[in-house]
């Protein structure tokens, strides 16, 4: 099988490279710069430079799949979510559609996330593929504009699109200030009633995707790929603690602090060319009592589920962390 891979030197991608080689695939990736291939050393990896990748679809060999991974999760404004994943999937989806191209993709997987679709809507009952989409983010909206991009594709190139929740793991950089805290002897979370949040272990999540590229079931669907059961994050927080061995103190971060923070995060941005991670958008994320998405449709079409129990995931994590100088 040969496939493109945008996004292979991510969290997210690098992974799925490493999956998608170890199974014998021949792997495609454009970078926009060959200083970030720390990830990418396998040899069965061919890199291309992301500024000849039209020239590349209209005159190589084609490919059997393509994995869009690539996205921005963090950007200074809407238009800058928009160009790194609206615009982009669109410009994508146009070279691979284009008559000039000698064989189209059999599937072309979109990883979207849980945040096009939005929290849940009465705090408690998990969403569904079935619901209407409400994201409450700029970076939510622009993953749903995605998605509607791709599915306009869909008479053209058979379309897939996986909806992940919170993902941690090796490489991951968002949830690793959990790790951090557990080192300094500190749980934080968000002061006031439990916040439940579904989650995935990165392994299982490429998993899932390579399974939903390769099942004629899902084309043409969407799916979200996720643990069965949600955490409660300031549990998630202490399950992070006890795993790596270290007795730590519960602290309930007040409103008006994480706010103050937030508004700190967001000057920070303005003046910024690396947008932080919290900041407004994403303590109103923060905000909602539950982030909660059901994978019963994957299970049953599908027949995926993960398989990595959490306390094992956490440790495989936090050992790469450690390992790796990160925590």
């Amino acid at each position: 099988m040969r496939c493109l891979v945008t996004g292979g030197t991510g969290f997210i991608g690098s992974h799925l490279v490493e999956l998608l080689v170890a199974s014998g695939w021949e792997v495609v990736c454009p970078v926009r710069s060959t200083n970030a291939l720390r990830y990418l050393k396998d040899s069965a990896v061919e890199v291309i430079p992301t500024s000849a990748l039209p020239h590349y679809i209209r005159s190589g060999p084609g490919f059997d799949y393509v994995f869009h991974v690539a996205g921005a999760t963090r950007a200074r404004d809407y238009r800058a979510y928009q160009a790194a994943n609206v615009k982009y999937t669109w410009l994508l989806l146009d070279y691979l559609s284009s008559p000039r191209v000698s064989r189209r993709p059999e599937r072309f997987v979109l990883v979207s996330s849980q945040a096009a679709a939005g929290p849940c809507r009465d705090d408690s009952t998990p969403v569904t593929e079935a619901d209407e989409p409400r994201p409450i983010s700029l970076y939510g909206r622009s993953k749903l504009e995605a998605e509607v991009v791709a599915a306009s594709f869909r008479d053209r190139i058979p379309v897939t699109i996986v909806r992940p929740p919170t993902v941690f793991g090796p490489r991951d950089t968002d949830v690793l200030g959990v790790f951090k805290s557990a080192c300094f002897r500190i749980a934080a979370y968000l002061a006031g009633p439990d916040r439940r949040v579904s989650i995935i272990y990165v392994e299982d999540l490429v998993k899932g995707i390579l399974h939903a590229a390769l099942s004629p079931a899902a084309e043409g669907s969407t799916y979200f790929l996720a643990n069965p059961e949600p955490v409660i994050w300031r549990q998630f927080a202490l399950d992070v603690a006890n795993v790596m061995g270290c007795r730590v103190l519960p602290l309930p971060v007040p409103f008006p602090v994480a706010k103050v923070m937030a508004l700190c995060g967001d000057v920070i941005c303005r003046v910024s060319d690396s947008p932080p991670l919290f900041r407004s958008e994403k303590l109103d994320e923060m905000m909602q009592i539950a982030w909660v998405c059901s994978p019963e449709k994957a299970r049953r079409e599908l027949g995926w589920q993960t398989s990595t129990p959490l306390r094992d995931a956490i440790g495989k994590t936090a050992e790469w962390y450690r390992l790796n100088g990160w925590i």
